[in-house]
Order: structure tokens, then sequence, then C-alpha cells
């Protein structure tokens, strides 16, 4: 499945839920925060240096055991955390170079999220494509 086949299955998601109410898209949001806690980034991973500063919880995200790892405190931002961990890890390296915060400006991410979620958002896009190793 090809990253842009990912982003749509969450942008379906995402749809199908709102129809029913904007509220579930919070408790699915919330749920895949709760997956994010199984295996979360090392607290040596923790530094300041990987913190999503955007986001008004803590936020960490970096290239860890071969796959990108996220640690939030915070389910929802945990949520978004989550599903960009499952996009760009079931990526091959040279497919996820090419994701880009324009991808999610497509699904509509930033009518969803509040200001300073979607700046987390965002950041957080341009963090991993940083911390992608090299080819």
């Amino acid at each position: 499945m090809s990253f842009i086949d990912k982003i749509n299955e969450y942008k379906d998601n995402i749809e199908a839920l709102q129809a029913i109410d904007s509220m579930e898209v919070y408790r699915w949001m919330i749920s895949l925060g709760q997956k994010l806690i199984d295996d979360p980034l090392s607290v040596n991973g923790r530094l300041p240096k990987n913190q999503v500063s955007y986001c008004q919880f803590e936020l960490y995200v970096d290239w860890e055991d071969d796959r990108f790892k996220a640690y939030s405190d915070a389910l929802i931002a945990g949520g978004y955390a989550y599903m960009l961990l499952d996009i760009f890890n079931s990526s091959p390296l040279d497919k996820a170079r090419q994701i880009t915060t324009d991808h999610f400006r497509a699904i509509k991410m930033d009518e969803l999220l509040s200001m300073n979620r979607t700046n987390g958002f965002y950041q957080m896009i341009e963090m991993m494509q940083v911390r992608l190793p090299a080819a």
C-alpha cells in the first residue's frame, strides 16, 4: 500500500466518523493515541531536540530501532503521532521522503485539529523528514 493510499485510508475514516458526529473523530484519535503507549519512544529519546515544540503537550519523535517512534502525554496528540508513525513506518524510505505537509492539507487535518495541534502535526512531519536515515 502506498503512502497516498494509507493517507486516503485515514481520510476515509475521518470523513466517515465526521458523518456520524464530530466527537467520534476525537474518540478515534484518542484510541490511536492509546496504541502509541504500546511501543513508545524510549525515555532516552525524549530530548529537547526531539520535542515537537509547537505542541502544547509533551510530544517527542525520533528514529529509533530502525523506525520512527513517538511519545506523548496527551492522547489526541498521541493519536495524530500514531497516524504519522503508521504512514511513515509503512513506507519504504524513498517513498517516505516524498511525504509532505501538503498531503495532509488535502485531507483537511487543519480543519480537524485546533491551531496548536495543527502546528504540532505539521512540525512533526517536518521533523520526521529530517530524521529519515540516509539512503
